[in-house]
């Protein structure tokens, strides 16, 4: 087992960062307050993206769509950033942020119809 000590090489985790965003997102930035807490961050992050199961494409659009359903602003324009390097259409980046949209409203009414329902039946 590693020692809870070891050095986290920041400047090499912000460099890979760099590389894939084009830039280092500010949550790594402030992870790096914590170097072991952005290290176990990014290892996460590193093994999805780079899980060979989905083209990185794929995955980006999955990424588009999350944020766009959660309304993480600065998520959804990083990816979209990383999904229009990768080749993704303009058309292909809208459908994806409607995709996302249109989960979060129909879990919107999913769970208001539930309670409108049980206050109709009460």
């Amino acid at each position: 087992m590693e020692s809870k000590n070891k050095e986290v090489d920041i400047d090499e985790i912000f460099g890979k960062l760099e590389s894939y965003f084009g830039f280092v997102p500010k949550i790594f930035r402030v992870l790096a307050l914590n170097p072991p807490a952005l290290e176990a961050y990014y290892l996460k992050s590193d093994v999805l993206i780079n899980d060979p199961s989905l083209p990185p494409l794929t995955k980006e659009f999955i990424s588009i769509g999350a944020a766009s359903a959660l309304g993480a602003e600065h998520c959804l324009l990083t990816h979209l950033k990383v999904a229009r390097e990768f080749g993704a259409s303009d058309n292909e980046l809208h459908l994806a942020i409607m995709m996302g949209s249109l989960i979060a409203e129909t879990d919107a009414l999913a769970k208001s119809f539930r309670v409108y329902e049980n206050f109709l039946n009460d």
